[in-house]
């Protein structure tokens, strides 16, 4: 993807995100994320904004995992979520837009942040009913994540997951298996966001390969819960 494409996908996360955020309440703000059960909503944003923090400045020791993460969210658990809101909106985010666009680095999270922040946009629809991130969020993310086939050590051969929107592949060799679902329920699967007993509701070629590869598909911890947003 282009840098112009990328950093306007991230912008528009961020200004929805700024805008729906800035007017919740405390009680809302104090809320547990379904998606994120560690953390509540100002939890998320602070991490949105200390992730893009940690990307300008190289620090990317860890990442993208929870050791990685609760460093952003820990320092700024004291500040007023408006603060963390400003941080993002007029200085960490912006700082990441231009170093995105200025070509200067070539690191595949740093160059795309549409894909954390869009997975987290959708998170907090979870848990606040904000909205869904537009569909070009969700088709960017997949073409990011599948190119790279990601041969299982678990699993052999390669699924086909079939949506509206377009077949991807996972997996290394000979076709064993298809899957057809909502390109929308893909775009949270891959992350965790569905729990194994959801992905083998999709609609599969056979009861054992969605056993199989239910919990092959995501990339990060999967959800144990039955996660609906």
């Amino acid at each position: 993807m282009d840098a112009t494409t990328s950093v306007d996908l991230y912008a528009g996360t961020r200004a929805r995100l700024t805008d729906a955020v800035q007017s919740f309440g405390p009680e809302v703000l104090a809320g547990r994320v379904p998606a994120c059960p560690e953390w509540t909503v100002h939890d998320v944003i602070a991490h949105l904004s200390g992730a893009a923090a940690d990307f300008v400045s190289g620090n990317l020791e860890g990442a993208p995992r929870p050791p990685w993460t609760a460093v952003q969210v820990d320092a700024r658990r004291s500040m007023p979520t408006t603060q963390v809101l400003d941080e993002w909106a007029t200085t960490t985010g912006p700082a990441l837009e231009k170093l995105i666009l200025s070509g200067d680095t070539a690191h595949p999270m740093i160059c795309n942040p549409y894909v954390d922040a869009g997975t987290h946009e959708a998170d907090l629809h979870g848990a606040t009913g904000i909205g869904r991130p537009p569909r070009e969020i969700w088709l960017a993310t997949l073409d990011w994540v599948f190119p790279d086939p990601r041969p299982s050590d678990e699993v052999a051969g390669t699924l086909s997951i079939v949506t509206p929107d377009g077949t991807y592949q996972l997996g290394s060799g000979e076709p064993v298996a298809e899957v057809h679902t909502d390109t929308y329920e893909l775009f949270r699967a891959i992350f965790g966001r569905r729990s194994a007993g959801q992905i083998q509701s999709w609609q599969w070629t056979t009861p054992a390969s969605a056993e199989a590869w239910s919990t092959e598909l995501p990339r990060l911890l999967q959800t144990t819960v039955d996660l609906i947003d």
